[in-house]
């Protein structure tokens, strides 16, 4: 039986050969507008069950295109680079450089796209198939033909492939968090049933987090429950007992998985070397350095680090914010900005930098908060003051990670205590009018100097001065910015007044 099955397989030389659909060949004249930055083209088009493969290479002044059909399994997708390899050696004109590694285009479909990158090697370059470009007529055949020629005029950058000992970190993060997910969701259903009997002790907190909750829960599914003052006297149903003490079972299982992930999780990172600018460092030297940023612990750094990997695979800290989900694109017509859209980035790492902004926000103790609290303060919206410090948060470990250094505020000039020109707050209507209606809110408050009012912005203070809205904090961010030009206005205007007087004088 094992012997027929093996006489089955087909060999590897026999699928170079005849591919599970046959080889078509057109010859097309090159298109005088579209410059070929590539010698050669392949693209893939991938399925579970089947990969469709079309390679576009020259001949001459000539374009040709080789269509191919290959199975999913490991020899298949091995036979399907050995052919693509094969038709760029034999027919194209000139023969391009194979020594090179191969580059190709392949649609990010599911995971299906992953073995095709192992077999292939070389250098891949994955896309969403909704930003390839949809063609009239849709079909695997067309999909590749697209992905070919993209892949020859070079429209998609190369993409960085993780290694293995990355990969296998990422799949223990995200076990770990379906781990949590299905314990937190055990509670809910324990909190749930309890509630629909009449116990309504989860109000005061979790009832599996929380000990002296749980113990009461405990008690009260117990085959002798007692009688405690405040609760509800009708019993639980035996039945419902039951199904409650295998929720509790199944928390307890889900946490202390969850529990063998994380150590699981650390042991890895530690025992990897993540890469600087210029140098490798150690993953207990790395994790210490990115867990100085503020308010980052050591699984926030380990989840950045899984994600980001190096901060080689980006251009710049706005590519990397980017992909973090935290630079928003903008809308802009006629020269104004009509809208703006975030983009989805990577989610774990948007979710992970958002809630330490969140809380640098909260306690605004810290530069970042300050500065975040004050946008809060400024704009009225909670969410927008987080995104923002989150993409200083993913700038400031996008610089520690590439040169390997402990975060530090000596580089942040915009969120320093503000040097300002000293002058009664009353004189600032000389400056901008609109700042009248406010003097007498700020010295009911004891700012009386506009040293006093940058002090109170710094400190965070002015959120309790009842009165100072939104438009406030529009002017009064435009004087900080550019209190040096207001500083020249001021002076120009006091000595026309000056030189008023004394005029009058005379």
């Amino acid at each position: 039986m094992q012997k027929d099955l093996h006489n089955k397989q087909p060999r590897l030389s026999e699928l170079i050969r005849n591919p599970d659909s046959v080889i078509e060949d057109f010859d097309t004249i090159p298109d005088d507008d579209i410059e070929y930055v590539k010698e050669y083209g392949i693209g893939i088009d991938c399925h579970s069950r089947f990969i469709e493969v079309c390679v576009r290479y020259r001949n001459g002044k000539l374009i040709n295109k080789a269509q191919g059909r290959f199975s999913t399994d490991w020899t298949s997708l091995v036979a399907a680079r050995e052919w693509c390899i094969n038709i760029l050696s034999t027919k194209a004109d000139p023969v391009p450089d194979l020594s090179e590694p191969l580059h190709y285009l392949v649609e990010s479909t599911a995971s299906y796209h992953m073995p095709v990158c192992m077999a292939f090697n070389g250098n891949p370059t994955i896309i969403n198939p909704t930003i390839a470009g949809a063609t009239k007529r849709k079909t695997d055949v067309l999909d590749s033909r697209l992905l070919a020629l993209h892949d020859q005029i070079n429209i998609w950058s190369e993409c960085y492939m993780p290694s293995e000992d990355v990969k296998t970190l990422r799949i223990l993060i995200d076990q770990r968090e379906r781990f949590i997910h299905d314990a937190n969701a055990a509670g809910n259903r324990i909190n749930n049933i309890i509630t629909r009997f009449g116990f309504t002790v989860g109000r005061s907190g979790s009832v599996v987090k929380d000990p002296m909750i749980r113990a009461i829960v405990e008690d009260q599914i117990s085959d002798d429950p007692s009688s405690i003052e405040g609760l509800c006297p009708i019993p639980i149903p035996l039945e419902v007992r039951m199904v409650l003490r295998n929720e509790y079972e199944k928390y307890d299982y889900f946490t202390a998985r969850a529990n063998e992930c994380k150590s699981r999780i650390f042991q890895k990172a530690r025992s990897m070397e993540w890469e600087t600018d210029t140098t490798r460092i150690p993953g207990d030297e790395m994790i210490r350095i990115l867990a100085t940023a503020p308010q980052i612990g050591e699984l926030t750094a380990v989840l950045w680090l899984a994600r980001v990997i190096t901060p080689r695979r980006f251009r710049n800290a706005k590519a990397l914010s980017a992909y973090c989900g935290l630079d928003p694109s903008l809308k802009i017509s006629a020269g104004k900005v009509t809208s703006t859209v975030k983009r989805g980035g990577n989610k774990p790492l948007h979710k992970a930098l958002n809630m330490c902004a969140h809380r640098l926000i909260h306690r605004h103790n810290e530069m970042f908060g300050i500065w975040g609290y004050n946008l809060q303060q400024q704009t009225g919206k909670k969410k927008k003051a987080a995104n923002a410090v989150a993409r200083k948060l993913s700038v400031a470990m996008y610089y520690m990670m590439k040169t390997g250094s402990e975060f530090t505020y000596d580089n942040y000039h915009s969120i320093r205590n503000i040097d300002v020109f000293d002058i009664p707050v009353e004189d600032l209507v000389l400056i901008n009018g609109d700042f009248k209606r406010y003097i007498r809110i700020l010295k009911e408050n004891d700012i009386y100097t506009t040293t006093d009012l940058a002090t109170a912005y710094i400190s965070c203070s002015l959120g309790s001065c009842h009165g100072l809205g939104k438009k406030f904090f529009g002017l009064l961010k435009d004087f900080l910015d550019h209190h040096v030009t207001y500083k020249e206005m001021y002076d120009d205007i006091k000595s026309k007044l000056n030189h008023k007087e004394e005029t009058v004088y005379e």
